[in-house]
């Protein structure tokens, strides 16, 4: 058995801000890490610091981006036990979107879904948490139930996958010093 984590944050970028106003979570991005230290660490994203757009595909890290300015910014990790099999598939399904990065989008519209609770689905767009938990289900990680067949999936709603356990709960400076990221 292997452990992949979900990591859950809500920064101070307007984007997040605007996430917030719509879902009222306590978490506005979901990013998905194969290791404790959060090496690989990845998500739909913008692509630059100063700017929402572009967005897309990439690695992230608690110490670089925005991320590595926000010391108080709120977030929480939630483990996954998976089989050897699903974190393979998991880490192939990653290193293939990796090496092909300019072929997706972030999904913008199907963002302004979320607030009218409507998927809106396009090939190849993702939103942060869309992302993760399309990379969950099609490694095995996680099975499909039956609320997320039918309706978006917000950051918040991937803590409550039963699979899911809450192992830290903090800010990423905490999490940076923690056991588990290091």
């Amino acid at each position: 058995m292997k452990k992949i984590y979900i990591l859950l944050t809500k920064s101070n970028t307007v984007c997040s801000r605007i996430v917030y106003q719509f879902t009222k979570g306590k978490y506005t991005h979901a990013s998905i890490s194969l290791d404790p230290e959060f090496e690989g660490l990845y998500s739909f994203t913008r692509k630059y610091k100063y700017a929402m757009l572009p967005a897309g595909f990439m690695r992230e890290s608690l110490y670089h981006g925005i991320m590595g300015d926000s010391d108080d910014m709120a977030c929480a990790v939630y483990e996954i036990e998976v089989t050897n099999i699903s974190y393979l598939k998991l880490k192939k399904l990653i290193k293939n979107m990796e090496k092909d990065k300019e072929r997706y989008r972030y999904n913008i519209l199907g963002l302004f879904g979320c607030i009218f609770d409507k998927k809106i689905k396009r090939a190849n767009h993702f939103y942060c948490s869309e992302f993760v938990y399309y990379a969950l289900l099609k490694s095995g990680a996680v099975k499909e139930i039956g609320e997320t067949k039918r309706t978006v999936v917000k950051p918040m709603d991937l803590r409550d996958l039963p699979e899911t356990r809450e192992i830290f709960s903090g800010n990423i400076r905490q999490l940076r010093e923690s056991s588990i990221a290091i």
